[in-house]
């Protein structure tokens, strides 16, 4: 429709407060200056129901999008770094709208989803402490066998025993899995590797942006907006 204004790749404006994200849908900015007068015509609660409904467009997208693995230009989300199962499927869950008279916010119930989602929105590290890695996952127990990924990096780092004759050997992973601990293993790879034990570090995230609607429904979303505005208000 000619005169009225139209968006790029997506729809509404990805914010964010306090680390956590949403999107907004401004009316107007689907509207030319006529059709925002017979907008302002409606009342309010007439424009917040209206509001909504672009709001659930919005939360439908995203939903299809994760369920289709797509981000918001269209291009495949970037998969795990192990296994091959779908990512950010659970974002699909909790998305709500709140709506007003002048816009529909969307974004996610729990905080802490609306947080993850504006790392992975921002491709931004997440920082990991060994204190956060006990709280999750609780302490190991140093005293069991070593484990195969501990054998394979000692012998990776040129790791050896004592033979019988004095000299030493390179050992086999079965062979540290079956005489050495979690605790003596990893002990013994700092020492080889000149390694200090961390204590924080970076997990890097890649870009992952689900959130927003698509170019094809900014149409629809404007085509709404009129029908809305022309009807008469009841």
């Amino acid at each position: 429709m000619d005169g009225r204004r139209s968006g790029g790749g997506h729809c509404g404006r990805v914010r964010a407060r306090r680390n956590v994200i949403n999107v907004s849908v401004d009316i107007k900015d689907l509207l030319d200056a006529k059709d925002i007068k017979k907008l302002y015509q409606l009342s309010k609660s007439q424009r917040a129901r209206l509001n909504r409904k672009l709001g659930r467009l919005v939360i439908k997208q995203t939903k299809k999008r994760i369920r289709t693995q797509r981000d918001i230009r269209g291009g495949e989300l970037a998969k795990r770094q192990k296994g091959s199962k779908k990512v950010l499927k659970s974002f699909a869950r909790g998305l709500t709208v709140f709506a007003g008279p002048n816009k529909s916010t969307v974004t996610w119930k729990n905080a802490l989803k609306g947080s993850i989602a504006y790392k992975h929105h921002n491709a931004i590290p997440e920082l990991w402490t060994a204190a956060k890695l006990k709280r999750l996952y609780g302490e190991p127990d140093y005293t069991k066998p070593a484990t195969r990924e501990q054998a394979r990096s000692l012998l990776a780092v040129g790791f050896k025993v004592e033979a019988k004759n004095g000299k030493t050997k390179r050992p086999s992973q079965k062979w540290i899995m079956e005489n050495m601990t979690i605790g003596v293993a990893g002990k013994e790879l700092r020492k080889i590797a000149g390694k200090p034990s961390k204590q924080a570090w970076l997990v890097p995230t890649k870009k992952r942006q689900v959130l927003g609607a698509e170019q094809a429904d900014i149409q629809l979303m404007a085509d709404l907006i009129i029908k809305s505005v022309t009807q008469k208000p009841k």
